[in-house]
């Protein structure tokens, strides 16, 4: 019998449901009313970072016949790229051939697994968190010193980007070589410099690999061509859903204005206090009534209260490849009645990256020398010489 389907749930059905089991009502935070909006960062914000470094920075330009021209920068659309490789110049509808002009495509997207890792789309556990200083509960006066109010302050959580490389093939036509060196030489000297508009995105560029080209057509005319790569290092924060998903379900988050503990008896307090009574000729005599304020820290050992204090970070000193990491330190030895000092007393991060429990499989110290051993399988990937692991906890 023919049954339909059941089809993968889309990301704004998943955001929607009930796959965040840790999803509260105080994570409901309204944002129709901010001034700083959700960050987007797009393929089209990269290639128009292009367009706007050419337009407005380096402004290319050549001289004719004593006059300054502007060079003309375009995308190279699938259809204008077809006619530049079928003839290796642009023509108008006219048939003339379009000299100077600059024109470039996207050819490749590397992702760059290097830089950053947000554990799980679906499950983003790396923030970017950004304080607002002023906002409309949060305004700049006076007033609440007078009524010793502590503001509220507002916080702006941003996922970790995917950093990619995007590679672009630029083509530069002039009609005469002298034309063409000019815009050659500016380009070399902004070559490694962030393009991108001062207000917007910027990204650091590299441009490799020249190639020029001077081209006698039939028709007498004479074409110079230059053909570079250019690769932008750019990031991607796509605008989905996807990225609302996990334990933050809000990109935005408030601090606790306040803090009020109140403590009330069920009964009358009376209840509470004890008094010796006795038998004395008959009559019953009572006690007065004696109180006692005892410090509890008072009962509990200064070593024990320090030992439970600390928790001291150490850098790591060297990286054995692919899973271990020495650090120069020894454990603080537990006091009398405490179990003793494991790795369940560290934490461990390695390039800021938390580092799961089950991922470490042991931590060890000897002569002053703590070595750390992990799972490449359970972290997802092998240290490198380069890493820097951080380990937390009760170091001597």
């Amino acid at each position: 019998m023919y049954t339909k389907k059941r089809l993968p749930k889309s990301q704004y059905e998943l955001s929607q449901g009930d796959i965040n089991r840790d999803y509260e009502r105080d994570n409901d935070v309204r944002r129709d009313n901010d001034t700083i909006k959700e960050l987007s960062v797009g393929l089209y914000d990269i290639d128009y970072a292009i367009k706007y470094y050419f337009d407005e920075v380096i402004r290319p330009e050549v001289e004719e016949f004593g006059n300054k021209v502007k060079v003309p920068v375009m995308y190279g659309s699938p259809e204008k790229w077809k006619n530049i490789q079928a003839d290796g110049y642009f023509r108008d509808k006219n048939g003339k051939i379009l000299s100077p002009i600059i024109s470039y495509r996207r050819t490749n997207i590397l992702k760059n697994r290097n830089l950053s890792n947000k554990i799980d789309a679906n499950f983003p556990q790396i923030y970017y968190n950004q304080e607002v200083k002023y906002s409309q509960i949060n305004k700049y006066d006076q007033f609440s010193k007078l009524t010793n109010s502590k503001p509220i302050k507002t916080y702006i959580n941003t996922v970790v980007p995917d950093y990619v490389d995007v590679s672009y093939e630029v083509v530069v036509w002039t009609d005469y070589i002298e034309q063409m060196n000019s815009i050659v030489e500016s380009l070399i000297y902004t070559e490694g410099a962030y393009w991108g508009d001062m207000e917007s995105f910027k990204f650091r560029t590299k441009i490799d690999n020249w190639t020029n080209t001077t081209d006698l057509l039939q028709d007498a005319d004479r074409v110079v061509r230059t053909n570079f790569e250019l690769t932008i290092f750019g990031h991607i924060v796509p605008d989905v859903t996807v990225k609302q998903l996990g334990k933050k379900q809000s990109n935005k988050t408030f601090d606790t204005r306040q803090v009020v503990f109140e403590i009330t008896p069920d009964a009358d307090p009376s209840v509470f206090q004890e008094q010796d009574q006795a038998v004395v000729g008959g009559a019953i005599f009572t006690a007065p009534t004696i109180t006692t304020s005892i410090n509890p820290l008072s009962l509990v050992n200064a070593s024990t209260v320090t030992y439970l204090n600390t928790n001291k970070a150490i850098q790591n000193t060297t990286v054995s490849v692919p899973n271990t990491a020495f650090f120069n330190g020894s454990f603080l030895t537990a006091p009398s009645g405490l179990p003793a000092t494991s790795v369940a007393n560290f934490t461990f991060f390695v390039n800021g990256q938390y580092i799961e429990p089950s991922a470490v499989v042991s931590f060890t110290e000897s002569s002053g020398i703590c070595t750390l051993v992990i799972d490449p399988a359970q972290l997802g990937f092998t240290l490198a010489l380069t890493d820097e692991i951080t380990a937390i906890g009760k170091f001597a």
